[in-house]
């Protein structure tokens, strides 16, 4: 088993802090020297502001820091105390992901500010693929929080958004895309057309001690806002000491490759839970991430040897039992009865609930246990976006973002720990990375997937650029009849999408009888290497992933096009057998096999809404 946690180092340099004299800029660069910010002291008006300049182009223009509590408003007025910088490096590894292996690797600016006998830190860390900032304020007892002055001002004036406008109900998604509005939802992707760069805007490791941002923009100014509805339920009061979610952007030159393979979402999150790891500091064995079937969408739902002799015929690892479960299966098929016979074929047995046995602590501490006693081995924990304090949910806009939902979210977490439970959640707000602490975390939706029938094509093909950025995904994917895109667009989604628990929607006996069996059967949900190799937002893509010595390619595209590809980060002095399916009309794959090495190249005649998906095994290895 992998070491969670290994090589792992803090390289620190220290300034005291003290005195700063007349210093009123403050440069931080990236460690390849790509990436420059520098922060602005305005010793007059006591404010702060950040810009960025990536590969000597300026991309982030003059931008408020701020935070406004109701002890004290640290957007202006603001005394610069002390400074101090550090290197941060570290290496961990998840068991699902872009990576098995992650390195953290920075360099961070902290400024200590006081106003009115409050000391306020702004952390400050700059990537080889972006920059993030946060607030940390020291004390004890409660701190209301007003809002924020937080802003990313984008240079240039040629500039296209992709991603959804805000409000948006994460159970009844709106379809990502190009976008205009003054409101949008978290994150958001630009392309800089004039800067010839593309970046993500995004928050990361999100908790109950604070909210969900979204974006109010006004022009190609966007300031982190505070949810709609959080007004109608309170304050935000956070405990001392606070520290902010990071605000965060991914910063891609030229192509959107660095923010398609980046995992600075993760970097950003504390380290795993230790209560995760055994006393080695390897990862708990029941975190497993798998391959699922589904029954809501294909039905069928009250035949639960069937999924799960499907399952295991398939050679996968779980079946998630949807809605009400327990009340369908009945007779002698007991929830216990079934999790037994599912254990004696390998298959674990994940169940559906509603936020409304999880919206107090104690009817968490209940259901959980309920069902970690029936033997299932996690949780799909659906409708964040339906519990809420109104009789009538949909009168309620961005509820999943409000500080009270983002405190059950951190105690269903918590629980998931203590009764070992694997977890899905639904209808809920965007992740921010928090599988590094949580690899029990297997996916969640906030997307708009295969559960609503009709969807552009674009829609599909923006999610690897930004949704799937943030975290794994739940699209639920291949469903013949609900997607807009070919067989062979649908089986590229297995390795384009990722997460920890990639759910198939189809019925599982149609999933055996498709010549695509060969091909999903065998494609892993973690993953060792991620590459980009060719798309734009809302277009095309093109991505490769290893695990282990194997390689998948998948390419899925909204309008007819030819990819190409060169397979020169295969290993060298190996050949290996390819499997490829591709097109050849909307329904009909065509199969073929082939010896190829690193020299080689690809070419896929794609048709509209169609892909390809291929498998490189060394040869003489077994599968």
């Amino acid at each position: 088993m992998k070491r969670l946690f290994f090589n792992i180092s803090m390289i620190v340099t220290m300034l005291l802090m003290s005195a700063c004299g007349t210093d009123k800029d403050f440069t931080v660069s990236s460690r390849d020297g790509n990436i420059t910010a520098t922060l602005m002291y305005d010793k007059e008006t006591g404010r702060l502001n950040y810009q960025v300049q990536s590969h000597g182009q300026g991309i982030i223009t003059s931008s408020p820091i701020g935070i406004h509590t109701g002890e004290v408003d640290f957007r202006s007025g603001m005394k610069l105390t002390g400074k101090a910088v550090q290197v941060i490096d570290e290496t961990y590894t998840l068991p699902h992901g872009k990576s098995s292996t992650y390195r953290n690797h920075a360099n961070e600016q902290t400024l200590q500010f006081s106003k009115d006998g409050q000391q306020i830190d702004v952390l400050f860390r700059v990537y080889n693929d972006g920059i993030a900032f946060r607030f940390i304020i020291p004390g004890e007892g409660e701190l209301e929080i007003l809002e924020e002055s937080s802003t990313i001002n984008l240079a240039g004036e040629n500039l296209t958004y992709y991603g959804q406008n805000h409000p948006n109900r994460y159970g009844y998604e709106s379809a990502l895309g190009p976008i205009e509005g003054d409101r949008m939802s978290n994150p958001v992707l630009a392309h800089l057309k004039d800067q010839d760069h593309f970046i993500l805007m995004g928050q990361a490791a999100t908790n109950g001690n604070y909210i969900q941002a979204h974006f109010d923009r006004t022009g190609s100014s966007f300031r982190y806002a505070f949810p709609l509805d959080q007004a109608k339920i309170g304050p935000v009061v956070a405990s001392l000491p606070f520290q902010s979610p990071w605000r965060m952007v991914i910063i891609s030159p030229k192509t959107p490759s660095k923010i398609v393979e980046s995992y600075l979402v993760e970097n950003l999150n504390p380290p795993t839970d230790p209560a995760l790891l055994n006393a080695d500091g390897t990862l708990k064995d029941w975190i497993r991430p798998g391959r699922v079937m589904w029954d809501f969408i294909a039905r069928d739902g009250d035949k639960p040897r069937m999924w799960i002799d499907v399952t295991a015929e398939m050679g996968w690892e779980y079946y998630m039992a949807d809605a009400r479960f327990a009340e369908k299966w009945g007779g002698n098929d007991t929830v216990p009865v079934i999790t037994k016979y599912a254990d004696s074929k390998n298959v674990g047995v994940i169940g559906w609930a509603h936020t409304r046995e999880f919206d107090t602590y104690e009817k968490a501490v209940e259901t959980m246990g309920q069902y970690a006693d029936w033997g299932l081995k996690g949780a799909k924990i659906d409708f964040f976006d339906q519990n809420t304090l109104s009789e009538n949910p949909k009168e309620w806009k961005d509820y999943q973002d409000t500080q009270q939902s983002l405190k059950m979210r951190d105690w269903i977490f918590e629980l998931g720990i203590k009764n070992s439970f694997l977890l899905e959640l639904h209808g809920n707000t965007i992740p921010t990375g928090e599988r590094r602490q949580y690899p029990n975390l297997m996916t969640l939706e906030g997307v708009d997937g295969m559960e609503r029938r009709t969807k552009p094509a674009s829609n599909d093909l923006t999610i690897p650029y930004v949704r799937n950025v943030m975290g794994p995904v739940s699209y639920t994917i291949v469903h013949f009849e609900r997607s807009p895109g070919t067989h062979a667009y649908q089986m590229a989604m297995s390795i384009i999408y990722e997460a920890g628990l990639m759910i198939y929607a189809e019925h599982g006996k149609k999933l055996l009888e498709w010549p695509g069996r060969e091909m999903i059967k065998d494609v892993p949900s973690n993953w060792d290497e991620t590459r980009f190799i060719d798309g734009l937002p809302a277009s095309h893509i093109v991505i490769a992933r290893r695990h282990g010595q194997d390689w998948f390619i998948g390419g899925m595209t909204d309008a007819a096009r030819t990819a190409d590809i060169s397979l020169d980060f295969l290993a060298e002095g190996k050949e290996y057998d390819v499997l490829i399916f591709k097109d050849e009309t909307h329904e009909m794959m065509q199969r073929q096999t082939q010896t190829m090495d690193k020299s080689g190249k690809l070419s896929f005649d794609m048709l509209e809404r169609g892909g390809f998906a291929v498998r490189l095994s060394p040869k003489n290895i077994k599968l």
